[in-house]
C-alpha cells in the first residue's frame, strides 16, 4: 500500500526493532553503544501493536529485530518473531553475537524455536571486536544450531574498519578469525563501520574524511531515503527513526500508523533541511554563541549531522 500526502510518499517496506539497548559486550566499534549497562528493553504487548499498525498500513515485505543482543531476552524475541510470522512478514531477520551458543544443547533448543517462530534469516556478528567478549566457538555454535534447525539464510556480520585487505591491526585480526571459521562455510556480510556510537572515539584515526557540503541522500546503512522512507526503526523508548537517531515521532505519544500516514518531509524543520541543503543546514537551526564550528571535527556529513542534533541549544530550536 503507498500513501500519498501532502507530495510525500510513503512506501514503508521495512520494520526494525532495537528489542533492547543491553548487550553482554562492550565493543569499542558499537554504533549504538550498547552494554551491559543500559537496561531499555521493548515490552512485547507495544511490539504485537507496533507491528499491527504498520501491517495495516504498509505491505510490509521485511522485519527485523537486534540491539543491543536481542538474545538476553530470548522470550520477548520469540513472541515478537511469532507476531511478524503470523501477520506474514516474509522476510524475519535477527541480528546476534551468538553468545547463546555457549552451551551446544540450549543453542539447539533456541535455533529450534526460533525456525518455529517464523525466523528465516539471521546474522551472527563475529569480528574482533566481538571475540573480545565472547569466544568464537559461541557464535560458531550458534550459527551451526540455527542451519541444523532449518534456516537456511545465515551469514557471518563482520564489522570491518577499513577492508579485508587492509593492514591495520583490527581488520587483520578479523581476517584470522574468519579463516577459523571457514569450515562452516557460511557466506559473510560485510559491515563497514560508520563514525557513530563508540566507533567515533575509539577509531577515528582510521576514518576517512569526507567533505561535508551538499544534501542527504539517505540512511548511511540502508540508504533510506528521507523524502519518502521505506524502512523505520523503533527504539525501546518509543521513538519511530528513519535515520541514525532521527526521529519523526514517538509511539508512545502517537499511533504508529498515524506517524506513517502522517509523514511529511516539508513539515519537519530538520528534515527538510537535511534534504534539501544538509547536514551543514543545521548550524542556522542553533545560536551562534552556543556552537562554534569546526569543519576539521567531522568526518562526514552524517557524523556532523548526528553531533550537531545532541546540542542541547539544537534541541531546544526543534
Amino acid at each position: 500500500m503507498n500513501i500519498v500526502f501532502c507530495g510525500s510518499k510513503v512506501n514503508l517496506r521495512r520494520l526494525e526493532f532495537t528489542l533492547t539497548t543491553q548487550c553482554n559486550s562492550q565493543c569499542i566499534h558499537c554504533q549504538a553503544e550498547a552494554s551491559p549497562l543500559r537496561k531499555d528493553v521493548m515490552n512485547v504487548k507495544n511490539a504485537h501493536n507496533y507491528l499491527m499498525e504498520a501491517t495495516a498500513v504498509s505491505n510490509l515485505e521485511s522485519f527485523m529485530v537486534f540491539g543491543g543482543e536481542p538474545m538476553l531476552y530470548p522470550e520477548r524475541a520469540i513472541a515478537i518473531l511469532e507476531k511478524a510470522k503470523q501477520l506474514g512478514i516474509p522476510k524475519i531477520e535477527m541480528i546476534t553475537n551468538g553468545f547463546w551458543g555457549g552451551d551446544k544443547e540450549r543453542a539447539r533448543r533456541l535455533a529450534e524455536r526460533l525456525k518455529v517462530a517464523g525466523l528465516n534469516e539471521v546474522n551472527v556478528s563475529v569480528d574482533v571486536f566481538h571475540v573480545q567478549h565472547i569466544p568464537v566457538e559461541c557464535p560458531w555454535n550458534a550459527a551451526v544450531s540455527l542451519l541444523n534447525a532449518g534456516i537456511d539464510n545465515v551469514k557471518w556480520n563482520v564489522a570491518i574498519v577499513e577492508s579485508m585487505d587492509a593492514e591495520n591491526k583490527y581488520d587483520k585480526r578479523t581476517r584470522q578469525i574468519l579463516e577459523k571459521l571457514e569450515p562452516t562455510g557460511i557466506p559473510i556480510n560485510f559491515v563497514k563501520i560508520i563514525p557513530a556510537g563508540c566507533a567515533v572515539e575509539n577509531l577515528y584515526e582510521f576514518f576517512e574524511h569526507e567533505p561535508l557540503h551538499g544534501p542527504c541522500i539517505g540512511d548511511p546503512i540502508l540508504g533510506n531515503p528521507l523524502k519518502n522512507p521505506e524502512s523505520i526503526c523503533i527504539e525501546p523508548s518509543g521513538e519511530v527513526d528513519v535515520c541514525w537517531h532521527l526521529s519523526i515521532g514517538n509511539v508512545k505519544k502517537t499511533s504508529l500508523s498515524r506517524i506513517i500516514r502522517e509523514y511529511d518531509w516539508h513539515k519537519s524543520p530538520v528534515i527538510k533541511i537535511l534534504v534539501e541543503d544538509g547536514p551543514l543546514g543545521l548550524l542556522n537551526l542553533v545560536e551562534a554563541n552556543d556552537f562554534e564550528f569546526q569543519e576539521s571535527c567531522f568526518i562526514n556529513k552524517c557524523h556532523m549531522c548526528m553531533e550537531i542534533r545532541k546540542i542541547s541549544a539544537f534541541r531546544s530550536c526543534v
